[in-house]
């Protein structure tokens, strides 16, 4: 596999696409490779002495999402990649990374490989934290609306949606980084709400709590 053809070939060929409604210009090209740095994390980790999967789970954390706007896109994407990367890997190669595409999102549904299982929390990983809250800055950015709409999200919608994805995780190692950033923003968002009431805050006083008076 020529790795470094095959990245190149991904950028040229994602970084301009608009496959979002209300997200940014090339969103499924850098969502990619960040999935990619994190199913990575998450093998090393988990199963330190298999390496040997690496550019597999790379290749197919980089284009699980090339489908997106031909439901289904894990259908799609798979036969794309098939396609499109027939001359850049072997066969099996070829095979384990559509696997990864077709298997993305289908969590839960059946026995998947290791190697399939890693992306598959990476890429909810990818979506939360710091992630979550750019998604749903720039959702409000694009729709005009305010700060008031982003937090009705936060109160009304999250924690759903949070205990819903978080049962979808596959290893312990992944529960502990979504816990993380589920605290991360957490914190942000009454820092956030605080703020946005126009209370001055210094760090000390974080143990005090933002309400406000």
């Amino acid at each position: 596999m020529d790795l470094d053809k095959i990245a190149v070939f991904a950028r040229e060929l994602m970084i301009n696409r608009c496959s979002h409604i209300n997200r940014e210009q090339g969103y499924i090209y850098f969502h990619g490779q960040r999935v990619g740095q994190i199913a990575l994390q998450l093998r090393n980790l988990i199963f330190p002495r298999t390496v040997e999967f690496d550019e597999v789970i790379l290749v197919g954390s980089w284009f699980h999402d090339l489908g997106k706007g031909i439901e289904p896109h894990w259908e799609s994407g798979a036969v794309l990649v098939g396609d499109l990367l027939s001359e850049h890997c072997s066969p099996d190669e070829l095979t384990k990374i559509k696997e990864i595409v077709v298997g993305h999102t289908l969590r839960k549904e059946r026995e998947y490989p290791f190697y399939v299982q890693l992306v598959q929390d990476a890429d909810i990983l990818d979506h939360f934290g710091t992630q979550d809250i750019w998604l749903n800055f720039t959702r409000c950015g694009y729709t005009r609306k305010g700060m008031d709409d982003s937090l009705r999200f936060y109160d009304e919608v999250y924690d759903e949606q949070m205990n819903k994805i978080r049962s979808l995780l596959n290893f312990e190692e992944s529960l502990e980084f979504f816990d993380e950033k589920d605290r991360f923003l957490r914190e942000f968002i009454e820092r956030f709400r605080a703020e946005g009431k126009g209370k001055l805050i210094k760090k000390e006083e974080k143990t005090r709590g933002w309400e406000c008076p």
